[in-house]
């Protein structure tokens, strides 16, 4: 869009939810709107204010202003990060951006693979930004902007989430439940603003669940909700859709189709851009794509483990503080060694004893280790060093670890969460909603997202988050009176797939195919690939996400070539 008097350019993704009292605004200093969109209310607001607009905006946004006059470039990112922005340069001061990567390819870029960004995919199964797959491409941070002119390039915050506020430890509980309330149904209210159908995801757990009583408790009564289900009893949620839905009153759709990840390996591929092993991704998508069939923007309950200390790592944490009163060579020695040797199975670590043992005692030698190495690794230092060439991918590089944020005094589990409010959350989770729900023309909206909800969350003390071993225990408190029991009592299920199972099935001839006999130089020992996907066959351990991994990432590098 241009400006009346040709001077400003705008491009845009996303949408500004606060658009209407904006516009209310702008008129007051003389702005004369020609259209209803919230398009020419951005243009307008930077127009004002310049970057200072960016303090006026709710919204998710991705967009780029150019200065005719002054021949400046202005970009700039939404605070959680949930719609993209990549840039590059290139040779003569070329500056190239795109909402994906995809857009760039063919552009004078540097594309060689960039070995952090490589290691950080195989250790965590997604990349951070402002790093890509690519040495010559950057993803802008959340919270960022940039600008760029004869001058130079120049990136820099302009907000971050708080941290917690230990004034508040004394505020009345109750109090804060109304107030974390009050704003969920406002950032709610907000994204029901829509002039196409409307509906909302229902997974059946606390997240999802409070979004559908919030849009209940505004008057909504038509609510088309959303769910998908596993014949795998284990990995299956939408019994609890079902409990919650008929609770609330929706008309529930429920998908049970069969997920083949074979069948849709080369469109996540093609829609993600570059490596992304979240293997949650192949529901996502499946769950947008028999949405998009009924309504066009849908409601979800992203962010919400992040905010209020849904996770289970963040109990597990809290458990490890009582383990490690035993001496470190009986955890080590004896009860480490022993339950690494036990057989896990491919079942859903929720019903998986096993799993559950093995992701404690791993994270009790990380953070025994390195305080700071807070995230499950799927490949750990030692394996990276059999996965990869040392010769083009250095140890320190194997060796890297997400960094945490300098305020030391918090609580190590408060430091996790403010690690996955900046980086698991904008680079795994809404990045997966995001590429699923554009590949299918849907819009998901997602409330939590809200800066305002965001900000009370994080000032929040720990004590209103996880009491005891109860996880989001304020938000529990705060929805008490609009949902049935099984969301407020149920813990975390996690939206996984049987990907052990499909690798002992028919994903095991596509890894073969494509990462064992492929004619492409491989990004990994090819011998080392074979090896753990021949462990997976003989049952001692569930290799199942390790071998996705490599199987995106090669599947990716032949799509991206052209092979």
């Amino acid at each position: 869009m241009q400006d009346p008097t040709g001077r400003y350019i705008l491009v845009f993704n996303g949408e500004i939810y606060n658009y209407l009292e904006l516009r209310s605004d702008l008129e007051k200093h003389g702005i004369r709107f020609r259209t209803k969109g919230d398009t020419e209310v951005l243009l307008a607001a930077f127009i004002i204010y310049g970057p200072g607009c960016l303090e006026h905006l709710n919204g998710m946004f991705a967009f780029a202003v150019w200065d005719r006059q002054e021949q400046i470039l202005f970009a700039a990112r939404d605070r959680m990060g949930v719609k993209p922005f990549f840039f590059g340069q290139g040779r003569g001061g070329l500056l190239t951006f795109a909402s994906e990567l995809q857009s760039l390819r063919g552009l004078p870029l540097d594309f060689s693979v960039c070995p952090s960004a490589l290691v950080q995919y195989l250790r965590h199964g997604f990349i951070r930004s402002p790093d890509t797959i690519f040495q010559g491409v950057r993803e802008l941070r959340p919270a960022h902007f940039l600008r760029y002119s004869r001058h130079g390039l120049e990136v820099r915050p302009y907000w971050e989430p708080p941290l917690p506020d230990s004034g508040w430890k004394h505020r009345s509980e109750s109090e804060l439940a109304e107030e974390l309330r009050d704003l969920v149904r406002s950032a709610v209210q907000f994204r029901l603003r829509s002039d196409v159908p409307l509906g909302a995801f229902l997974s059946g757990g606390l997240d999802s669940s409070v979004i559908v009583a919030a849009m209940r408790d505004l008057g909504e009564t038509d609510i088309h909700s959303f769910a998908i289900g596993f014949e795998e009893a284990s990995f299956d949620e939408s019994p609890f859709a079902r409990q919650v839905a008929d609770y609330l009153g929706t008309t529930h759709h429920e998908s049970r189709k069969a997920l083949r990840a074979g069948d849709l390996l080369f469109d996540l591929v093609r829609h993600y851009g570059q490596p992304y092993g979240d293997s949650s991704a192949i529901p996502t998508w499946h769950l947008c794509q028999e949405t998009r069939r009924h309504v066009t923007v849908a409601l979800s309950g992203d962010g919400g483990d992040e905010l209020f200390c849904g996770y289970r790592r963040y109990v597990a944490r809290r458990l490890l503080a009582w383990y490690q009163k035993l001496p470190q060579p009986v955890r080590r020695k004896c009860l480490a060694a022993l339950i690494k040797r036990l057989p896990e199975g491919t079942a859903y670590y929720d019903h998986s004893l096993i799993k559950k043992l093995r992701l404690f005692v791993d994270l009790d030698q990380r953070v025994t280790d390195d305080p700071n190495d807070i995230y499950p690794a799927f490949f750990k230092t030692e394996d990276l060093a059999r996965l990869l060439d040392p010769e083009q991918i250095s140890m320190e590089s194997m060796d890297q670890q997400i960094d945490m944020p300098a305020a030391q005094e918090m609580d190590p589990i408060e430091l996790m969460m403010r690690s996955d409010i900046l980086h698991y959350l904008p680079d795994d989770i809404l990045t997966k909603v995001d590429r699923a729900s554009m590949a299918h023309s849907l819009e998901v909206r997602s409330p939590f997202m809200d800066y305002r909800v965001a900000e009370l969350a994080c000032r929040l003390p720990l004590q209103y988050k996880l009491r005891g071993l109860t996880t989001k225990h304020l938000l529990r408190k705060a929805f008490a009176k609009n949902l049935p029991p099984g969301p407020l009592k149920r813990q975390k299920h996690g939206f996984a797939v049987p990907m052990g199972d499909w690798f002992q099935g028919h994903l095991k001839a596509v890894y073969e195919d494509i990462v064992l006999s492929s004619p492409m130089k491989n990004l990994v020992n090819r011998d080392e690939a074979g090896r753990l996907l021949k462990d997976h066959q003989y049952g001692r351990t569930d290799h199942g996400h390790r071998l996705w991994l490599l199987l995106f990432l090669h599947a990716w590098h032949q799509w991206w070539k052209g092979i």
